[in-house]
């Protein structure tokens, strides 16, 4: 019987040299020496980073440099909560109400409130636990794209440096969360095998994000664009119709919370304020290049990566993503009293596709990639350095923030009667329930239509409050008080002012 002599290719390959053999960078001395200056030079500009961003939020918490009516806004909204009442009326008992905030995030603040936070402080445990969120989710998405762990954790700490991303943690608002959420569910969608399971992970941390920030869905559509172009049908419909149902849901329990009374809020408040797609694109363009440096250049990077990555990796969730931010960014931009905060979104996702392209090729990690990190990473030291020695101030171009609140408060003592404040963070430190819900919102509401604003008018003209605290005095040529000009105009007439602190005039009744 002839001997038959059976060879396998998988342990004896027939041809040695088609083995796959990684590919690696120069070993050279010289090389290997700059590698490990370049390497140092990004962990030592990092560890500054992280330095002077926890020395930030030291003094920032610690003044409430950036105590907003904003922050006032979202922390009223989670008292509202405590007390039983969700989404107040636009008028009623309470005083006004109003807002187009999602619900997410002070319904978390007042859960925080219920064990024993006081607002300020449940307000910032948030923005921390948020604020660590984004940049685990962002170094998760880095570990999917093959980045070593040490400069994965170096790259995800950039974005703690813009002035929107400062604004976001050391203010009270709902920016950060959301943001959080969409990386998040970006990086399970970015897992080497997508199954069910992390679909389903995915959607609910994408309608997470929703019911936070209802303009956060770009997340979703960026990986739905992927999958859909990657050939990946299924699992895009399975999305989809996950993330439908889920926001539906959150909708549903808004109405039905709410009695349908939201819907009416939600409705009355999008059609106060005017829209123009043309001024959102020229804000996009604009105001980075006019006072925002880091966001500058984060966006320059982001476009840089996304015009360097190779054809193959066009429809990469990387991509897409970058993509559908810059859109949505443009959009809220449009609407009349954006401003900075939402370059957020845009600058992670800027960061992400520089990222994907920067590593995309083994031989970019050597010196080049750590390099170009190492400069940026000492370059987004600058607005915060900067910061830190001008009186920890942060300014959304032209209103500075300031330590007047709690000189008012000072001032005031404890009230019996009501205090009227555009900033709702001083009644409910002063433990009073707050009139106005969301000043710039009431302002345009009571122009469509004047008879909204009479009820606040009869109680000026009646002396009802205590006090009135505007940010700036009614005799100021830049009066940048949000209330309409026939309530100051009353204000004027029946009260006067008494003190005058940096952003908070105090004005008392006058006397009949």
């Amino acid at each position: 019987m002839p001997l038959k002599l059976r060879f396998s290719s998988r342990r004896y390959p027939m041809n040695p040299t088609a083995t796959t053999i990684p590919i690696r960078a120069s070993t050279r001395p010289e090389d290997v020496v700059r590698k490990r200056i370049l390497r140092c030079l990004l962990y030592v500009a990092a560890g500054l980073l992280v330095l002077l961003t926890l020395a930030r939020v030291y003094t920032g918490w610690r003044t409430g440099v950036a105590m907003t009516a904003t922050s006032g806004i979202w922390t009223a909204l989670a008292v509202d909560l405590k007390n039983g009442v969700f989404y107040r009326p636009l008028y009623g008992n309470l005083g006004y109400g109003g807002t187009r905030y999602f619900p997410l995030h002070f319904v978390l603040q007042a859960a925080l409130m219920e064990i024993g936070l006081g607002p300020e402080a449940a307000g910032h445990a948030l923005e921390a636990v948020a604020c660590l969120a984004l940049l685990f989710g962002i170094y998760r998405i880095l570990r999917r794209l093959r980045v070593e762990r040490r400069v994965a954790a170096c790259v995800c700490l950039l974005v703690l440096a813009p002035k929107s991303t400062q604004i976001a943690y050391l203010s009270i608002r709902g920016d950060l969360l959301p943001t959080a959420l969409n990386v998040l569910g970006l990086a399970i969608c970015m897992a080497p095998r997508v199954e069910r399971r992390h679909l389903f992970g995915a959607s609910l941390l994408f309608t997470l994000a929703f019911s936070a920030k209802p303009t956060s869905l770009f997340g979703v559509a960026a990986v739905l664009l992927s999958f859909l172009l990657s050939g990946r049908l299924r699992k895009a419909m399975e999305l989809l119709l996950a993330t439908s149902l889920g926001c539906a849901g959150v909708l549903s329990v808004m109405l039905f919370a709410t009695g349908g009374r939201v819907l009416a809020i939600m409705r009355a408040c999008a059609t106060a304020a005017g829209f123009s797609l043309l001024a959102g694109v020229k804000h996009l363009v604009t105001w980075p290049a006019q006072g925002l440096p880091i966001e500058l250049a984060f966006i320059v990077l982001g476009f840089a990566g996304l015009l360097a990555l190779p054809r193959s990796k066009a429809v990469s969730i990387p991509a897409l993503f970058f993509v559908a931010t810059l859109v949505e960014t443009a959009v809220v931009l449009g609407a009349v009293g954006a401003n900075i905060n939402h370059f957020l979104d845009l600058e992670v996702a800027a960061l992400i596709v520089f990222a994907a392209w920067l590593f995309d090729n083994a031989t970019m990690e050597s010196n080049f990639g750590i390099g170009v990190l190492a400069f940026v990473t000492f370059f987004a030291l600058s607005p915060i350095l900067w910061n830190l020695r001008n009186d920890d101030n942060v300014g959304y171009f032209d209103i500075a923030y300031s330590r007047g609140l709690r000189d008012a408060l000072q001032f005031l003592g404890k009230q019996d009667k009501p205090v009227l404040a555009v900033n709702p963070l001083l009644p409910i430190l002063a433990g009073q329930r707050v009139y106005l819900l969301d000043p710039w919102m009431f302002t345009h509401l009571a122009s469509k239509n004047p008879s909204f604003g009479q009820p606040m008018s009869d109680a000026i003209q009646r002396r009802q409050f205590a006090a009135i605290v505007l940010e700036d005095d009614l005799e100021s040529r830049t009066l940048s008080t949000t209330l309409p000009f026939e309530q100051t105009r009353e204000i004027g007439q029946y009260y006067q002012l008494a003190r005058r602190f940096p952003m908070a005039c105090v004005y008392l009744p006058r006397q009949p």
